[in-house]
């Protein structure tokens, strides 16, 4: 029974006692009183007169304040006007009272009533400048005056400056500069809290009064007088220098200080202002200024250093320079990187010209001072003497030096060969005497601790690469690896000048001419320091290939994320990766020396080298190989692996490739005076770099085996990476032929998709019909060009091939799929024949694309009078690439198809393949790649290398002579520009090695650009350049080519397929005439060998892992009884048709005359 249950179930009454309606409280509140009755209307009226009372009080309190600040105003004011009487009156009566007792008296006065605003009390403040300036400050000598009153003198002076035009008011202008020199003399921290203004004021007066003026001394004084008061505290000095630094040399054209410098210069003592300088940069470039006020710094303090009375570098100023140019390394970068010089030939659409950023005359002028050679000799000169000592010095001044000076060659990118060539030329002082640069930092490279733990092991470079210091820029591991980066930039500039004589000079192999000791040679490596180098390559460019995204990783891991939560979410993720990437751009050991350029300096080094060996061995078997770092049985599944996950996620990623190269692609937008990127530019391309680190980073994670294969592909065997790649190409074909390799096969599924084989839909037959062409001989590449060229990446699929005669009849013959083979290896002998003149043979008949090709084709235009730039030129230039390209598709085809031809391509042209997958052009001209393209001018390079006099005796320059005339008509040439400027620059001694080095690179790279761009656009078209990249120069002319070792015959027997009467029976026998065959083969010597292969699979090497890879195989079958008829052949499918002869005798003599004379198609 519930206690509160009545037995009533009338409602409670419910009584209110407050007096109030039971209303909505939000509708009824003291705003609205009249809302409400009783008790709560009183309580509103009663907030409501407070509030009333309140804000009478507030404003008879804020009546109270206004009136009490006014009275205060009116006081002062009349105060001031009282004084400035009196002082008006003290200087009426000029002459009747004494100057001292007016100073005392109109001092005090002056400072306290100056307003910086009003024009009468600056005349007021001229007036008593001058009487000080007359009395020499003596009232503040004596004491009449206190002392501390000269801060408040030094403050509205200063002031009073700030309002004065240096050109309108030159008088009071002169009396006030005066007097603030005479304040510092008198008292210098007086001046210490005004030393940022007064300087600031002074650099605008040099800026306004133009390169000359009668204030020159003067504002010279001012500017001096606090750098060089003697009697001042050390703490005022270092204001003054700092305050010099920031709020003077920051300024731009100061027009009066860069016309006089020098005079300027007498006062500033450069040690001191280095020191201050560096230590403000220490705190962070912004606190010293803006990018534009830090290229002005740069710029004045370039010029104070070189007007110094001391010509000893001291290492303060080699610091700021270092500091300066790391901080504005970018915007210099920008704005030197004007374009070399182009292709004389290029497509339509490399032609735009883009606006590049520009730097006023001034700064650009003293910028590139720093790299004169008087600049980079008299820097090592003057350093090492000051620093050397000790070989312990030595090092640690080594890594000084190398921040400086790759920095240099990064901020100065169009004369980064000219720094390497002084510093080439340079000879730096030691305690053991002077050395080659090269050698110099060869030592300290060598002696550093980072080189020896990673030469003797393989691990160590992951250790020392994450024990990186957060801060401590100038820390010993920053200096080593600087040392080592700069090293490694000489080293490459010297390889690429060194000929193969002066380099195995210093192997003591015995070269062909025998020479005095050249610079070259004296800063080669002997054979031990090469194989120390080497292996100190290969571990760290391993580590940074296959550790990188353990090596990024491991800065970007936070507490945060250290349990993967944050990886989740796709966003997360891809925050992730944005943050790892900028930790790529971060990892800087020097200016513009990150992550990417770091790997690709060391992989350049290391690439040179082993190509270097790989042309003429002299460094041990297996050297190279670093097959202990791998599963080497599951290798080649983990990397077809790691290959399929990057080709899903670069097809997701192609539009926002496209995106980012158009961002790319734009001009840089460049503030006011050229100075730097707008801000908007920047985070553009801050953007841009970061989405791209991040997928390097996700590929360097999702692929490391693969990176070291692009990359690093000799430390894998040879065999090895034959395989990969083959295995690439028919995954590859698996994909695009939905699991149909077989041509027939796919045909038939291509059809199934589109309506059946009986009846199929306009696609499918478009489909098959595209990929099926009528070709006539005589005219085979025109013909598949014209059939072929809008397949492009469709060129993968299986082709149908039909020969015709010139009337059209197709021609007889065994089909073999579409005679795809027969049609491959035509297309390329023609295309490759002179008369076509698209590649030309040296003399040991390797070819290469024609240099000339493209200056040939405008020659011809314009003997037919077709204007240049019309429709008519750009079509017939357009044309002529065309070709390049489509024969790089067709020599891709093979290669895709393992059909192996007879051409063989010049080691130079390879290594364009090979490279082609870097970014931009990776291949580096070098004059032994000079030897494969023409001898005789090879020749004269190494003539005008070892010439004994003075080479400006030659009369050469920095030009070279085209041809651009065909052959068999008259001579033409052209000259042209090897540097800006090339036709005034003489080859002299000193430069000839620059000289040399850029005739290889005018021949072996710029004039044949544009042909060899579009062939390898085409081969990339068909062949993943990433896959070419597997293999050096040799190794693709083997794949191209097949093995160009003795012919196994077992080998080849193993393979063979027989047909008709010589099939292989029950019995397992072979027939009589098929053994005699192969007893034959082995009485032949290698060369009947080889002409025999030729004759039946139309080239004399066997493929690459035997003949177990030829496609199709090896084939014999019967050619009838008739012991007259010869052997034929049908190259398209390898088949050998050989008559049923009764003796070995008469088999090899019908052998052979067949394989001599040519016999082929239907020859009987």
């Amino acid at each position: 029974m519930f206690p509160t249950f009545t037995g009533s179930s009338r409602k409670t009454r419910n009584v209110n006692l407050s007096g109030q309606k039971t209303i909505n409280p939000f509708t009824s509140t003291s705003w609205t009183p009249s809302a409400a009755v009783g008790a709560s209307k009183t309580v509103a009226h009663a907030q409501a007169e407070r509030l009333q009372r309140q804000q009478e009080r507030d404003r008879l309190r804020a009546a109270q304040r206004i009136q009490r600040t006014w009275r205060g105003y009116r006081s002062r004011r009349s105060l001031r006007v009282s004084r400035r009487e009196t002082v008006d009156s003290l200087y009426r009566q000029d002459g009747q009272v004494d100057i001292e007792r007016r100073i005392v008296k109109a001092t005090p006065l002056v400072l306290s009533f100056y307003q910086v605003s009003n024009s009468e009390d600056q005349q007021r403040l001229c007036l008593l400048a001058r009487d000080l300036l007359q009395t020499k400050f003596s009232s503040f000598a004596t004491g009449a005056i206190e002392l501390p009153r000269l801060d408040r003198l030094a403050q509205i002076v200063v002031s009073a400056l700030e309002r004065f035009d240096p050109v309108t008011a030159s008088l009071q202008v002169q009396i006030l500069l005066n007097t603030i020199v005479e304040v510092t003399k008198t008292r210098p921290q007086s001046v210490q809290t005004t030393l940022g203004k007064l300087y600031g004021v002074l650099g605008r007066y040099c800026h306004d009064l133009g390169p000359q003026s009668s204030l020159l001394d003067l504002i010279r004084n001012a500017i001096g007088k606090p750098l060089s008061q003697s009697t001042a505290p050390k703490s005022f000095t270092q204001a003054a220098y700092h305050e010099f630094a920031v709020s003077f040399l920051t300024q731009p054209d100061l027009f009066l200080f860069e016309s006089n410098v020098s005079s300027f210069a007498v006062d500033v003592d450069v040690d001191i202002l280095s020191e201050s300088l560096e230590a403000a940069m220490a705190t962070g470039s912004r606190a010293v200024g803006s990018q534009e006020g830090l290229m002005w710094l740069l710029s004045h303090f370039i010029v104070l250093q070189k007007t110094r009375k001391r010509l000893v570098l001291h290492s303060h100023s080699l610091r700021v320079l270092y500091a300066l140019l790391s901080a504005l390394s970018n915007q210099i970068r920008a704005a030197f990187s004007s374009s070399e010089l182009k292709p004389s030939a290029v497509e339509t659409d490399d032609l735009e010209d883009v606006p590049e950023p520009t730097l006023p005359p001034y700064v650009s002028d003293k910028l590139a001072s720093l790299t004169d050679r008087e600049e980079i000799s008299g820097l090592l000169e003057k350093f090492t003497s000051d620093h050397g000592g000790t070989s312990a010095s030595e090092l640690e001044n080594a890594g000084f030096l190398a921040g400086y000076i790759l920095t240099l060659v990064y901020c100065f990118p169009t004369l980064g060969d000219d720094i390497r060539m002084r510093l080439y030329l340079a000879d730096i002082p030691t305690h053991q005497g002077p050395l080659p640069a090269v050698r110099f930092f060869w030592n300290a490279f060598s002696r550093t601790s980072i080189f020896t733990s990673i030469a003797s092991d393989p691990d160590a470079a992951l250790t020392i690469l994450r024990q990186k210091p957060a801060s401590q820029a100038d820390s010993p591991w920053h200096r080593e690896w600087r040392t080592i980066l700069l090293f490694l930039e000489l080293y490459i500039f010297v390889l690429r000048l060194t000929d193969d004589e002066d380099f195995f000079s210093g192997l003591g192999i015995s070269s062909q001419v025998e020479g005095k000791t050249t610079r070259l040679r004296s800063s080669g490596l002997n054979f031990q320091e090469l194989k120390r180098l080497t292996s100190f390559l290969k571990h760290l460019g391993f580590t940074l290939y296959y550790h990188a995204a353990d090596l990024l990783n491991s800065a970007s891991t936070t507490p945060g994320n250290a349990d993967g939560s944050l990886t989740s979410s796709p966003r997360s993720k891809r925050g992730a990766d944005n943050n790892r990437a900028a930790n790529a751009l971060t990892f800087t050991l020097t200016a513009g020396v990150d992550f990417e350029a770091f790997r690709t300096l060391v992989s350049t080094a290391m690439r040179m080298l082993y190509e270097r060996d790989s042309r003429r061995q002299f460094l041990p078997q297996n050297h190279w190989l670093m097959t202990s770092k791998f599963d080497m049985e599951g290798f080649l599944s983990a990397v077809v692996l790691e290959e399929q996950s990057q080709r899903e996620r670069a097809e997701a990623e192609d539009e926002d490739e496209e995106d980012d190269m158009d961002v790319e692609e734009q001009p840089a937008a460049m503030s006011s005076g050229g100075l730097r990127l707008s801000r908007q530019a920047q985070m553009e391309r801050i953007r841009v770099a970061r989405k791209r680190a991040a997928r390097d980073l996700l590929k360097a994670t999702a692929g490391p085996k693969l990176e070291i294969l692009r990359n690093m592909p000799f430390v894998i065997p040879f065999d090895m990476r034959v395989q990969i790649f083959r295995q690439f190409v028919y995954l590859d074909k698996h994909r695009r032929r939905g699991g149909n390799i077989d041509p027939d096969r796919w045909r038939l599924w291509v059809l199934n998709q589109h309506g059946g084989p009986f009846e199929p839909s306009p696609t499918g037959s478009n489909i098959i019909g595209r990929h099926q062409a009528q070709i006539q001989r005589g005219r085979i590449f025109r013909d598949a060009l014209d059939s072929f060229w809008d397949l492009q990446e469709g060129l993968k699929e299986p082709i149908q091939i039909t020969f015709v005669d010139e009337f059209g009849m197709p021609e007889a013959g065994i089909d073999g799929g579409g005679v795809t083979k027969e049609f491959l290896t035509s297309v390329t002998t023609e295309a490759f024949a002179p008369t076509e003149g698209l590649f030309v043979a040296n003399s040991n008949n390797s070819y290469y694309p024609n240099p000339c090709a493209i200056d040939q084709t405008k020659s011809t235009l314009r003997a037919a009078q077709i204007p240049e730039g019309s429709e008519d030129w750009a079509e017939a230039i357009t044309f002529r690439l065309r070709q390049y390209e489509f024969l790089g598709r067709v020599i891709g085809k093979c290669l895709y198809e393992g059909i192996l031809i007879d051409i063989v391509f010049a080691g130079f042209f390879l290594l364009k393949w090979a490279t082609s997958a870097g970014a931009g052009d990776a291949y580096r001209a070098n004059i032994n790649d000079l030897r494969e393209l023409d001898e005789e001018l090879y020749q004269g390079m190494l003539r005008l290398k070892n010439y004994p006099g003075d080479v400006r005796d030659l009369a050469l320059d920095f030009t070279v002579t085209d041809q651009i005339s065909l052959p068999g008509e008259p001579f033409q040439t052209v000259t042209r520009n090897l540097i800006p400027n090339g036709e005034n620059t003489p080859v002299t001694n000193e430069n000839r090695p620059l000289y040399i080095s850029y005739v290889a690179r005018h021949r072996l790279v710029v004039q044949p650009y544009a042909q060899t761009r579009a062939f390898l656009r085409g081969l990339g078209m068909i062949i993943d350049p990433g896959w070419l990249s597997m293999f050096n120069q040799n190794e693709l002319q083997r794949l191209v080519g097949g093995d160009s070792s003795e012919i196994d015959v077992e080998d080849l027997r193993r393979h063979t397929v027989y047909s008709g009467v010589y099939a292989i029976g029950d019995d397992g026998e072979e027939h009589p005439t098929v053994k005699m065959f192969w007893e034959v083969m082995h009485d032949l010597a290698d060369r009947e060998r080889r002409d025999v292969l030729k004759y039946v699979t139309s080239t004399p090497r066997a493929p690459l892992l035997g003949f177990s890879q030829l496609s199709p195989p090896f084939s014999i079958r019967d050619g009838g009884m008739d012991q007259e008829r010869l052997p034929s052949a049908s190259t398209c499918v390898n088949l050998l048709k050989l008559p049923q002869y009764q003796s070995a005798a008469v088999l090899k003599r019908k052998l052979l005359y067949a394989v001599t004379s040519g016999a082929g198609f239907d020859l009987s």
